[in-house]
């Protein structure tokens, strides 16, 4: 019987830094950790390569160790599809912080049943929540006037003028310094 970790963010720009906070005793004492980083909530926990890596893995009487419910669901539907699994492979999820540690998601009694499907519908109102907001704010800042997106990586004028401006240049600095950088041109 032993632990196993799983970590998850959403995106490039997140780090897993808090989850291993949570998890540190766990991951001191050498569990085995499986991640899915960059990945999505919409993406069911079950068709997460990492996930299912540890499913794999994992025998029965094994225990996935998450920091907190969202990283591994976020819908009614996910953990619905998930809780199966676990209960049929005889593997036990703890979450490790939060109002919810140290139950075991994975028992197969009504409370825990009613009790994860309360949580799973909360979790998917906040991403949906989420989502909405960031509709809001895209919305506000077009209203407003904003660019949005990526900025662009020449300017206007330097897009306009195109490969010439750009041979123009080299020659330039071939005259005047030798070259680009010191370089010597021929």
């Amino acid at each position: 019987m032993a632990d196993r970790i799983y970590l998850r963010h959403s995106t490039d720009k997140q780090t897993d830094a808090r989850q291993r906070h949570a998890l540190a005793a766990l991951l001191a004492a050498g569990a085995p950790v499986y991640e899915d980083p960059a990945t999505s909530t919409r993406q069911l926990s079950l068709d997460r390569v990492g996930f299912t890596r540890l499913l794999h893995e994992a025998a029965v009487g094994d225990t996935i160790r998450i920091a907190d419910a969202a990283r591994l669901f976020r819908s009614v539907a996910d953990i619905l599809a998930l809780r199966p699994v676990l209960i049929r492979r005889g593997l036990h999820l703890r979450v490790e912080s939060g109002l919810l540690s140290g139950i075991d998601l994975a028992s197969d009694d009504p409370g825990t049943k009613m009790m994860v499907s309360v949580l799973a519908a909360v979790l998917e109102f906040q991403r949906a929540m989420i989502s909405e907001n960031t509709r809001e704010g895209v919305a506000a800042a077009e209203a407003a006037g904003k660019t949005l997106g990526r900025p662009a990586a020449l300017s206007v004028a330097a897009g306009q003028a195109g490969p010439r401006a750009d041979r123009a240049w080299l020659r330039s600095a071939c005259r005047v310094n030798g070259g680009p950088g010191g370089a010597v041109c021929a």
